[in-house]
């Protein structure tokens, strides 16, 4: 096992307006023959309108069942072990699941990712779930993803919930990741081009008060920071790119309560929140409390929907398991008691 593995991807990026009417050139340049549309019905419906006309009867498509599991990466890998690319629409689990699966039979990839509500279509790491949907594996692919395309009109018009998403995992990368990327690190020039990143990170989506306003550069610019500077961050930094309480949040939120009624970046969003607090970091609280109304995202944990006394106590005992590395590394011995009393400050 190396030391410090850096990982670049995708290798070609392209965003800009009309990027996907000229999806068949970058086919081309693949030289593919038989290529395969993955996408889900919802998408499906939405992207003819930016793509060449026939461009969803051109190619066989096949649709995703709308969740990254094993029995789903196992069964596309067997529909698809004749095709010689993938070219995926879709949100993240769509992404990470196209992304196993292409790396599994060794065939192009081609992201389309259709909502700006994290990094997927970049990073070379998979989350895959349970039926439960509570994440099972974290799967590194062989290698990188060939394309991404993103259209910026398609992405500036998502769901809001999908683009406060962006915004509040963006956003992690800057207060979760600055507790590993540290001074006493800054002598290697990845990391610190890695911190760079997560400062960039931070000061981007602090701009932004009404995503849907946004055009022309600052939408460019917006879409870049979600998907290319905030995946650089883990390419860059490796090991010390790792999550650490917000996103330790995310996995008890949907451990305890479930999934489905909130986007993984509104749930992230709140961890940001605990770590600061749990940090006592008055500058950061001040920071969050104040930016956070502004494009809607959550600041307690009754606008999430936990308001039961089982609930914090599960929450707690959760995220304060002595086998998870990603926070005990931060916070070594911490104990349920001690989450339980930052929660507490969040109701």
């Amino acid at each position: 096992m190396f030391n410090r593995t850096i990982r670049l991807s995708p290798g070609i990026y392209i965003n800009e307006p009309g990027a996907l009417k000229k999806l068949p050139e970058l086919i081309n340049e693949f030289v593919l023959k038989s290529p395969v549309i993955l996408t889900d019905q919802t998408v499906l419906k939405i992207i003819p309108q930016y793509l060449p006309t026939d461009f969803l009867t051109r190619y066989p498509v096949e649709i995703f069942n709308g969740s990254c599991e094993f029995a789903e990466i196992d069964r596309l890998t067997e529909r698809l072990k004749t095709a010689d690319g993938i070219i995926a629409f879709g949100g993240g689990q769509l992404m990470d699941t196209a992304k196993v699966v292409s790396d599994r039979l060794n065939i192009v990839l081609i992201n389309v990712q259709t909502v700006p509500s994290n990094c997927a279509a970049f990073t070379t790491k998979s989350i895959v779930y349970s039926p439960t949907h509570e994440m099972i594996a974290n799967i590194r692919e062989k290698k990188p993803i060939d394309a991404v395309v993103l259209e910026p009109e398609l992405l500036k018009n998502a769901p809001l919930e999908y683009l406060r998403s962006g915004i509040g995992d963006t956003l992690a990368k800057y207060y979760e990741i600055r507790r590993r990327l540290t001074d006493n690190k800054m002598n290697s020039l990845s990391l610190s081009l890695a911190r760079d990143m997560i400062e960039r990170c931070r000061e981007e989506m602090l701009k932004v008060n009404d995503p849907r306003s946004l055009n022309g550069l600052d939408l460019q610019n917006f879409i870049d920071t979600i998907f290319l500077l905030a995946s650089l961050v883990d390419g860059f930094a490796d090991l010390d790119g790792r999550s650490v309480a917000a996103h330790t949040f995310y996995n008890a939120y949907v451990k305890v309560i479930g999934s489905g009624k909130f986007t993984h970046g509104e749930i992230v969003a709140l961890g940001n929140l605990f770590q600061v607090t749990l940090e006592d970091n008055s500058a950061l609280i001040k920071e969050i409390r104040s930016y956070y109304p502004k494009v809607g995202l959550p600041l307690s944990l009754s606008a999430l929907g936990v308001t039961k006394e089982d609930q914090l106590n599960s929450l707690a005992e959760y995220m304060a398991q002595s086998d998870n590395v990603r926070m005990q590394s931060i916070f070594p011995g911490i104990s349920p008691a001690d989450i339980r009393q930052t929660l507490l400050k969040l109701i």
